[in-house]
Parts: C-alpha cells; structure tokens; sequence
C-alpha cells in the first residue's frame, strides 16, 4: 500500500529499497566514526556550537522561570534534531568520494538543498509543537495548574498517586510523536543533500515508506540514534560535541544502506 501511495504522488520515481538488518547498523555507526576520525575538529566544533546553544537555552528558560519545560523541550530538540545533520551528511557525502571538506564549504554545499529542507523542517517543527502542546496538556490533564519549578519538578511528579499512569502515557504519546518524526525525516533530510531537485513530499513519502517496509530494524535504529544523542546531553549537554556528529554521520549511512541509488 506505501509503494502504490509514493508512485502516486508523481513526485518522482519509485525507489528500490535495500533489506537490511539489525547488525547492519552496527556497520553504519562503525563508518560514522570513521567519519569523525577523519574529520575531528571539524566535528568536535560543529558539536560544540550546540553545546554553547544549548547552554544559552537552559540558561534563558531557568531566567525566565520555565525550568519545568527544560524536559519537553529537550524531547522536543530530538524530534527536529535530524534538520542539524545536514553539514555532517555533505561531510559524508565528501567522504565518499575521497574528499576532505571544511565545515564552511560542506555549509555551502548544502545551499543547493535548502528549499526542500525548509519544507521538512517546518513539517517537523510542527510535530515538535504538537508535542510540547500535548505535553503540557497532559500535565495540566493529571495534576492541574501551572508546572512547579524545576528545582521541586522531579519530586512533585514521582511522589504523586497518578505518577506512574503519567509516565505512562506520556511515554506511550512521546514514543509515536518520536516515531513520527522519525518516519518523516530519516531519510528524507539525507535524500535532499544528495538529490536536492527531489521534490521534498516525494522525500518524506519515500523515508515514511522505508521505515514502513522494515519497521522492526529501523525504528530500533530510531531508538539507536535518540540513544546516541541524548546521552550527549546527559553530563551538561557537553557529550554532543561529539555524539551530535556521530549521529549525524550515521544516519547518512544508514541512508546509503537503505536507498543506495537515492530516489
């Protein structure tokens, strides 16, 4: 049923989609830090910029005494962080091809690409709305009024009666709000740097499509990638120096694995 929705779409052409397995993606993380070790400082700064963004976040909504949205914000970042790759997927690309870039000039690369992935971008930010909407509906939902502050955040919610269906549900929402996401972007984004005329419905159909023919493998992927890049954020948010390019870099393999002839 994908395959007859993408043709319809008469975007662009039909992809042959690659089968591929769980231990596959330990091949594409493999190549990532090939990636990273070809191209350190390049990618130590590209993380680290959002290191310091990062921090400039937190600080804003600590002054702004939005501390309890830190956590849904965050979740949130996960859902749109596949647009911030786009530098490390032209460094990629690069790779491929036996050239070694600057991260200026793999920014300039990507302007060709910038379009389309405006178009996926706004669909992702989107659904990262939807979710802090849904987010704080839900905490409005079980406990009512407005967020403590984030200092009592974390004992008012684990010493309440409702806590555990909260939790609950709010993982059962944040899990397809974060598979959605997913399915829009992974291999949409990656498909926009290497064919920048794709036309960017036609990348999204195809990447939801993909995700749709191999469920098991690569929504377990999706979980890989959120798992890489959240336990950057764990100590301060300084692990993203270096997991944020990881994530990067394998997804773009990942990409080349599913749809090695683009689409």
């Amino acid at each position: 049923m994908m395959r007859t929705v993408t043709a319809d779409l008469g975007t662009g052409p039909v992809p042959d989609y690659e089968s591929v397995t769980v231990d596959e993606s330990g091949l594409w993380v493999h190549r990532a830090l090939a990636d990273f070790r070809r191209a350190p400082v390049t990618s130590l700064i590209y993380g680290g910029v959002f290191v310091g963004i990062s921090w400039l976040v937190v600080a804003a909504m600590l002054f702004a005494g939005l501390g309890s949205v830190l956590l849904p914000l965050a979740s949130g970042f996960m859902l749109v962080g596949a647009m911030f790759a786009v530098p490390l997927h032209v460094i990629s690309r690069a790779h491929e091809q036996g050239e070694s870039i600057s991260l200026i000039e793999a920014i300039r690369r990507s302007r060709a690409s910038v379009p389309g992935l405006a178009f996926v971008g706004i669909t992702l930010t989107l659904v990262m709305l939807s979710w802090m909407l849904l987010a704080l509906l839900l905490f409005a939902g079980f406990y009512g009024g407005q967020p403590p502050t984030l200092t009592h955040f974390a004992t008012a919610l684990l010493s309440s009666p409702q806590a555990a269906i909260f939790l609950a549900v709010g993982t059962v929402v944040g899990g397809v709000m974060a598979t959605v996401a997913f399915a829009l972007a992974a291999f949409s984004i990656p498909m926009l740097v290497d064919r920048p005329d794709t036309q960017p419905v036609h990348a999204m159909a195809v990447s939801i499509e993909a995700v749709a023919r191999q469920p098991g493998v690569l929504i377990g992927w999706g979980a890989t990638i959120g798992f890489i890049t959240v336990s950057g954020m764990v100590p301060a948010f300084l692990g993203l120096a270096f997991t944020l390019p990881l994530a990067g870099y394998a997804s773009w393999h990942a990409y080349r694995a599913i749809l090695p002839r683009g689409a």
